[in-house]
């Protein structure tokens, strides 16, 4: 279904995956076959996959497309299913990620790593995005709670991210685990026209199709679409989003709200979740441990302590403990309870 074909010969040009790269996205063309341009970008990867020399830097369907994130700290653009770390990461040694990856001390390079690992596992930032997951890597996650909560009817929708399609409003635990398993700080993104055909087949609704990450319009169109017990994703940068979400909240219809990616938050932003959230996880934030788990009800987690402040959060994190398959210990405790030897380093 190509349009145009001319011959290699046509062309004076020298391939490696810059020049591949770019010539896709200015002319639109593809390299098949023996030597033939043939127009429709959709085909990227069949040239990057062919054509370059190193194809251990290339994945089975690179998207042309642009996501900005944050992991450990750092910057990271992912352009065209390439990866750029934009900054040193601030963290220098994550308990998480050092049991997940086997990480003792951050760099640059352990983050393409990591990164590079999600896109192969998952398909991230790619056209064949992995839209279902059972396993729950992450002991107390965000993603691994709503499930177990969707799984006990204590959350019948969830207000997440995903890079490539933005604010999604999903009501199937397989999915909700699938996107948020390895998802980290995600600030933009730009649509991935699979990813959110895909989302879409499955029943989940797209706040748009510009790829907008925008939790509170995700949550008032989850509430237009029929749904009463919305959980609601955050990061605790865009503090201002929970107090915005707590201000809708209508009798039993409150959002359920969950403030990840904390990390770098000040001491105001750790205020305004302390006082709007339903759940909060540390991170390597030294607020959200002094301010928020002072006033939480429970904490799960040592290394990266979670904490609930309400009661409906308290019961969605026993609700893990319950799911939760291998031992644990429940005291009671001054909190946050927070061994320094068991922190990460350092902590912001």
């Amino acid at each position: 279904m190509f349009s145009t074909i001319v011959p290699v010969a046509s062309f004076n040009v020298s391939f490696n995956h810059h020049s591949a790269t770019q010539y896709i996205r200015r002319f639109k063309i593809m390299i098949i076959g023996n030597g033939h341009f043939a127009s429709g970008m959709f085909m990227a990867n069949y040239l990057i996959a062919r054509r370059l020399k190193n194809p251990k830097k290339t994945y089975e369907a690179i998207s042309m497309s642009e996501h900005l994130i944050e992991m450990a700290g750092a910057r990271v653009l992912v352009k065209d299913g390439q990866i750029e770390v934009l900054s040193e990461p601030t963290v220098k040694r994550c308990p998480l990620r050092q049991n997940l990856y086997g990480i003792e001390e951050e760099s640059k390079e352990t983050v393409e790593q990591v990164l590079r690992a999600h896109m192969k596992d998952l398909g991230m930032y790619g056209q064949n995005r992995v839209l279902e997951l059972d396993r729950k890597p992450v002991s107390f996650g965000a993603s691994e709670m709503i499930t177990d909560g969707m799984a006990e009817g204590l959350v019948d929708s969830a207000v997440v991210v995903c890079e490539g399609a933005g604010t999604v409003i999903v009501s199937r635990p397989e999915i909700v685990q699938a996107l948020g398993a390895h998802m980290t700080g995600l600030i933009r993104t730009e649509p991935i026209e699979d990813t959110q055909k895909g989302l879409e087949a499955k029943g989940c609704i797209l706040l748009d199709r510009k790829g907008t990450l925008d939790q509170v319009k995700g949550y008032e169109k989850a509430i237009e679409a029929g749904f009463e017990k919305v959980a609601v994703t955050i990061t605790g940068l865009r503090a201002f989003e929970a107090k915005q979400l707590r201000e809708k909240s209508l009798g039993e219809n409150s959002p359920i709200i969950f403030a990840v990616h904390n990390t770098g938050i000040d001491e105001e932003q750790a205020r305004v979740l302390a006082e709007n959230c339903d759940v909060v996880w540390s991170c390597a934030s030294r607020w959200a441990r002094e301010i928020v788990g002072k006033c939480s009800k429970i904490q799960i987690g040592i290394s990266i302590p979670v904490y609930a402040l309400t009661k409906t959060g308290k019961r969605l994190v026993l609700n893990r403990a319950y799911h939760f398959e291998d031992g644990l210990v429940l005291h009671r405790a001054n909190l946050p309870y927070t061994p320094e030897e068991k922190q990460p380093e350092p902590l912001l």
